[in-house]
Order: structure tokens, then C-alpha cells, then sequence
């Protein structure tokens, strides 16, 4: 009986292993971490903390001295968008910046920039370099995405601004409170109209944002899961909030234009995927180390028995990253995975 009991269960994990590999997409990427992957090699960026590929195939990532970098095909980079000249500066620790969300709206043309520190949200335009301040939310602002008709969305991961300064930030990671929460914000080009609008709430650090057709994904940090949200066009709310999938941390996210989602997890230095086939996860980046792992198994602990966070994101939790893993974007043939962090560099397979 035993031996029966043995084999059944065999054969059923190799069935839900052939049932996952016929939903992995075969153009998901999938690759470890190198030190070959590095990017640029000289490790000389500041804090590309989220990116995206423009129409033109130069890169632009997140940069705390400058607000954008841009980096050329060659390599070679420069800063991106006239911040300064917006009122952009990062000067801890009365105005420290620090420009999170990257989204690029559907037509190329203009990148939306969040300050996760500040509550600003610029537009840049891509042509021109132009900088504008088009919104200033009562708190820190995560992630931004824009739909084609002009709605923007965010997210507030805590009640951090200027006069609490970043450790209000902090401090929901070592003690966990639901201070998160989703906004919408009507608008069109430069401009937007009135306040921005509360729709979701009571989420433990609303991190990453993402929507495909007419449902938005969340990424709710402190909790380990990513949440989705069916998107009600008529009354403009969000309704039936479920839990999409659980992952470790999860941060910066990727909906593409199949529907795949892609999901960046920095306490277990990888980037993983959710097929929209079938809605199974696939890791599609690691970057495994030794301290990688004891760091996983101190963040599942303390996150169960109530100990402090923090100190399990050290330097040696995300060895062999330069820096800590918080998202992702792809090439527009969807073949290359650009892997962003809070380090000097990124990596691309």
C-alpha cells in the first residue's frame, strides 16, 4: 500500500510538472544570474530602481541625483529629462529624492516618473527632455501606470512625506500596517483634474502596479501575495479583490501584452512569472546564494513571529546582485529581461 501511495504521488507531481512546462510561453526568458549579465559593466549607475526600453531601443532607469539616466546602445550613459529644472533634487535629509515607478505611456512619446519619498509625479517627454511636476500626492507615491485615455493609477505604500521623512517608509516594513492603498487620478497630457481619488485600501505596503484589459494587479509586500482587483468601468471602482499568487516580497510588477505578469521578488533575488494561460508561476530570472537562502528563511520566520524586517535586508541577503533586486522590463521583442535594483547597475541576459 505504501509503496502504491509512493508512486501515485510520483506520477502526479511529474503530471503537474508537464501540465506547468505546457503553460510556460516559450518566449518567457529564463536565466541566472552572471557576472557576464552585469550592465553596464563599469557598475556606474545610482539607484536604477525601475526602467523601461524606449521606441528608439536606448534605455532609461531611475536615478537619484539626476531623476532619469539614460543609457545609449553602446553603452554608454548620461542623465535623462530636465529634473532640475522641475524642482527635482535629492537632498537628505530635508528634500531627499527618489524617483521609483517608470512607466512609459502607449504611444512612446512621454515616461511618468514616481517619487516614492516626495509624492511627486512627473511627465517627461521623451523628444524634448522636458521635465513637469503634473501631480504632488499627500504621500509617498510607489508605482504609476496610464491608461491610453489619460487615467493614471498609483500606489501608497506608507504615510511617508516630507515632514516624516523616508523612515516613516521604513518603519511598515519592520512593523507592518495596512497604510497602503491604491489611487486613481483623472487627466490628460500635462494636466490632470482635481485630487486623485482613493479606491483601494487597508493593504500591508502597496508596491508595484500593473493592469491587463480590465483587471489591476498589486503588489502587497508586507504580506508576501500579489492581490488583483476586477476593474468596474462603470461606476469606476475596483470590486472582488482576490489574492492572484504568492510569492516572497513582492515589488516591481509587469503585466505584457499577452497578459503574462511578471513579478520581482527581492528577498529571493528572482523574478518570476505568471503565464496567462493557465495562471502558474514560472521563475524566469534567480540569483542564488548562500546567504540568499538563510536571509529567505529569516524573512519567513520573522514575518510569522513578529520580528522586525529590516534587518534581513542587509548587503548579504542579495549577493551576487549589485544591489537589491526590485524589478524588471523587457526588450520589445520580449526576448531580453532587464533585472533593476537599488545597486549601480543592472542585469540583462
Amino acid at each position: 500500500m505504501k509503496i502504491l501511495t509512493i508512486a501515485v504521488t510520483i506520477m502526479l507531481l511529474q503530471v503537474l510538472s508537464f501540465a506547468q512546462e505546457l503553460c510556460k510561453p516559450k518566449a518567457f526568458p529564463q536565466f541566472e544570474f552572471s557576472k557576464e549579465n552585469v550592465f553596464p559593466a563599469d557598475k556606474s549607475l545610482k539607484r536604477p530602481e525601475d526602467g523601461k526600453m524606449l521606441p528608439d531601443g536606448r534605455i532609461v532607469v531611475g536615478d537619484d541625483d539626476h531623476g532619469l539616466r539614460v543609457i545609449e546602445k553602446d553603452g554608454k550613459h548620461r542623465p535623462f529629462g530636465k529634473f532640475k529644472e522641475a524642482g527635482y533634487k535629492n537632498a537628505p535629509p530635508d528634500q531627499p529624492g527618489a524617483p521609483n515607478g517608470v512607466f512609459l505611456e502607449s504611444n512612446g512619446k512621454y515616461l511618468l516618473v514616481a517619487d516614492v519619498y516626495t509624492g511627486f509625479i512627473y511627465r517627461v517627454d521623451v523628444k524634448t527632455e522636458e521635465s513637469r511636476i503634473i501631480y504632488r500626492h499627500e504621500y509617498g507615491v510607489n508605482s504609476v501606470l496610464r491608461e491610453t485615455d489619460g487615467t493614471i493609477w498609483f500606489t501608497q505604500s506608507a504615510k511617508n512625506n516630507l515632514s516624516t521623512g523616508s523612515a516613516a517608509l521604513y518603519s511598515v516594513i519592520n512593523e507592518p500596517e495596512p497604510t497602503g492603498a491604491v489611487f486613481r487620478l483623472e487627466g490628460a497630457g500635462f494636466d490632470v483634474n482635481g485630487r486623485a481619488k482613493m479606491v483601494a485600501d487597508g493593504i500591508f505596503f502597496a508596491n508595484g502596479i500593473a493592469m491587463s484589459k480590465d483587471r489591476l494587479f498589486v503588489a502587497e509586500t508586507m504580506l508576501d501575495r500579489v492581490l488583483v482587483y476586477n476593474i468596474d468601468r462603470k461606476s469606476v471602482a475596483l470590486r472582488n479583490r482576490q489574492t492572484y499568487t504568492n510569492v516572497l516580497s513582492p515589488d516591481n510588477l509587469l503585466a505584457d501584452n499577452i497578459g503574462n505578469l511578471y513579478i520581482a521578488s527581492p528577498v529571493s533575488n528572482s523574478v518570476f512569472a505568471v503565464d496567462a494561460k493557465c495562471e502558474s508561476l514560472h521563475r524566469v530570472f534567480s540569483a542564488p546564494s548562500a546567504s540568499n537562502t538563510k536571509a529567505q528563511d529569516a524573512w519567513v520566520s520573522g514575518s510569522r513571529t513578529g520580528k522586525p524586517l529590516i534587518t534581513v535586508l542587509s548587503p548579504q541577503t542579495f549577493e551576487p546582485m549589485p544591489g537589491i533586486l526590485t524589478g524588471m522590463f523587457l526588450s520589445h521583442d520580449g526576448k531580453s529581461l532587464y533585472v533593476t535594483g537599488l545597486g549601480n547597475a543592472l542585469v540583462k541576459n
